[in-house]
């Protein structure tokens, strides 16, 4: 089975030659344990940690916190996976997320940071402050460990014994306030030659962040921004202009499906023991839509299965009622309903081990084929 998403849902990015990137899982694919609560990124995101507070690992294998989580609803930028960080909140509350680079940095060779954010639904406040801070080793020791204050500053960095860093922020800064797009952060910079590690996120107070209020709700203002596909590369050339927003593109509206063969959905998404259809979901369905509209010879089936949690009288109903959904949305965009079949497995075909997180998680999909008369 092929994932739809390799296929149609290519990102469009700001070529960057050949150059390689530095970061170590630099889109966080890579864990230890399937999240299925809020504050998991500490030690379980691999080549990745945090300072204090408790940053958020969102994985589409989790039902709790996937791409529909506890503020909102985003699909990753590209595969599975992306941490979640408070910048700006009470009492200057925040998180952070440090990463390891593959080698250290050339002394005077010029490297370029980017990285992408989305607000999150239930976010008050938009920022423009995100920065980056290169070390020279993990920030960590007493000095963050017993700090009863989650901001990281010039004065808890000064703290660190044998500590070299260096602070850098966009030249350029915008505010980032979309909740639908991911927005790229985009930071040149000169390397001094010890750099092997860096923290991404805000380090200035709330008195000093640039923010726009962006919500009317009555609750207590904060920012929390999703972050993914994290690219630290060194550039010789000239610095190509900054870009305010990178918005998700197919690289074809109306890819070649084969004929006959099963392809799993990557971003058919469900909450749990629901058949709602999510409107995260959508964008790849509406990709079919295109190719049916396209060909009137083809016919579709649809096939919904689930993990072995539960009985299989409700795994079977669940997987249906699925199926159904996505063959629904079809229809409602103008399909001929004779050209669309669903049907529910259950948990009767798995395509994986259902006694792992990682196994259940492959389980959990909606299949489709494509049929010509």
């Amino acid at each position: 089975m092929k994932p739809l998403f390799s296929i149609c849902l290519l990102l469009l990015a700001i070529t960057h030659g050949n150059s390689q990137n530095l970061v170590k899982n630099s889109s966080f694919e890579d864990f230890k344990i399937c999240p299925e609560d809020i504050g998991k990124f500490k030690d379980n995101v691999t080549n990745w940690s945090i300072l204090q507070g408790t940053t958020d690992y969102l994985n589409s294998c989790s039902r709790t916190v996937g791409f529909l989580n506890h503020n909102g609803k985003q699909i990753a930028r590209s595969g599975f996976a992306y941490a979640g960080i408070f910048t700006y909140s009470n009492k200057d509350y925040r998180e952070y997320i440090q990463g390891t680079l593959e080698e250290p940095l050339e002394k005077d060779k010029k490297y370029i940071v980017t990285f992408y954010v989305s607000l999150a639904d239930h976010a008050t406040l938009a920022i423009e402050d995100f920065s980056i801070l290169f070390t020279n080793k993990p920030v960590a020791g007493s000095a963050i460990l017993n700090s009863n204050k989650t901001l990281v500053t010039r004065k808890t960095l000064s703290k660190i014994n044998g500590l070299i860093y260096d602070h850098y922020q966009q030249v350029d800064p915008i505010l980032y306030k979309s909740k639908q797009i991911w927005m790229q952060v985009y930071i040149p910079f000169t390397a001094k030659g010890y750099e092997t590690n860096f923290t991404i996120g805000n380090f200035a107070s709330n008195a000093r962040t640039q923010t726009l209020k962006i919500s009317n709700s009555n609750e207590k203002d904060f920012s929390y921004y999703y972050i993914d596909d994290v690219s630290v590369e060194a550039k010789d050339r000239e610095l190509p202009p900054l870009y305010a927003e990178t918005v998700p593109q197919k690289a074809d509206a109306t890819p070649k499906i084969e004929r006959n063969k099963v392809y799993t959905f990557k971003n058919v998404l469900f909450e749990f023991n629901k058949a709602d259809l999510l409107t995260a979901s959508e964008e790849e369905i509406n990709v079919l839509t295109t190719i049916l509209r396209n060909n009137s010879k083809l016919t579709i089936e649809i096939y919904g299965h689930t993990d072995a949690v539960g009985s299989k009288e409700r795994n079977l109903e669940l997987s249906n009622q699925r199926a159904k959904a996505v063959a629904s949305y079809l229809i409602d965009s103008g399909i001929d309903e004779n050209r669309v079949k669903w049907i529910g497995y259950g948990s009767s075909k798995p395509v994986a081990d259902n006694t792992t997180e990682e196994g259940r998680m492959e389980n959990r999909r909606v299949e489709f084929k494509m049929l010509e008369n």
